[in-house]
């Protein structure tokens, strides 16, 4: 995909009002329940998770559905050395970045969001 066609993807949720309520509860209760701190990018925000085995797939679970419904992120994983923890990276164009806050930071405890 080229940069112009990205721009052409609009930033919205495509799933359904219920299928959204759904997805956010279990976001909240399930995934970033386990962030351990937030880094804020120029273009979205990095998102700190544990190391241990199960958060891989957990990760790489949460941006298939992402890709799917949210077809405008940009995800990244990194791994620290030695299977430190892990970050997950959500970015992407202008206005990207206030719809994770809306969407992601919104499920986090108020003391674990940036200032």
């Amino acid at each position: 995909m080229t940069d112009a066609q990205a721009l052409d993807i609009p930033i919205a949720c495509t799933l359904s009002d219920p299928e959204r309520a759904g997805r956010t509860a279990e976001l909240e209760t399930e995934t970033f329940a386990a962030v351990q701190e937030i880094s804020e990018l120029p273009d979205g925000y990095a998102f700190r998770f544990p190391g241990d085995a199960e958060w891989l797939p957990r990760l790489a679970a949460f941006i298939a559905e992402e890709r799917h419904c949210c077809p405008f992120f940009t995800s990244e994983l990194v791994f620290e050395p030695a299977e430190g923890l892990i970050w997950l990276r959500l970015r992407g164009r202008q206005g990207v970045k206030a719809f994770i806050a809306e969407q992601f930071l919104a499920v986090l405890p108020a003391e674990m969001r940036p200032a």
